[in-house]
């Protein structure tokens, strides 16, 4: 496995593994409205900002890219997904370390999301603590976001 940057060449292969991604796991803990609301990100300029206006880390083996998250300079985590077929294998973690690194060659003291229910766990196990939720509106679908932040050392 490598990690890289992401390109603007990856934008295609990076937006069906965002769209499959959420399709496979959403509907477990998502109404069908939420999962088609949070899946249609994939498409159009917004996913592209998405990828390409933070840092953005892809891991990749010979089958392709497995997973991507991204950090601003702000020290905002801006993504965290992995590829429906390889979800609970570890991939979330090395992204997450990925993240983390970067923190800390950048002197970025404060990192913090918006977890969704499947992400907020992965946050938790690398010190982020929970501060607040919110209700934001996707395609007039509201969503509960959970607010988690960390302070580096």
């Amino acid at each position: 496995m490598n990690l890289r940057i992401a390109q603007e060449s990856d934008l295609a292969e990076l937006a069906e593994l965002f769209r499959q991604s959420v399709l496979s796991t959403a509907p477990q803990r998502y109404t069908p409205e939420q999962t088609q609301a949070w899946a249609s990100l994939a498409d159009g300029d917004r996913f592209r900002q998405l990828i390409l206006q933070p840092i953005t880390y892809v891991l990749i083996d010979d089958t392709g890219i497995l997973g991507f998250a991204g950090i601003a300079d702000d020290g905002y985590v801006a993504s965290t997904y992995v590829r429906s077929d390889c979800i609970h294998q570890g991939l979330g973690s090395k992204l997450m370390q990925a993240i983390l690194e970067h923190a800390h060659r950048n002197k970025i003291q404060r990192l913090y999301a918006e977890a969704s229910e499947f992400s907020l766990g992965l946050f938790k196990k690398y010190g982020f603590h929970l501060y607040d939720t919110e209700v934001v509106e996707r395609h007039s679908v509201p969503f509960k976001r959970y607010l988690v932040e960390r302070y580096q050392v």
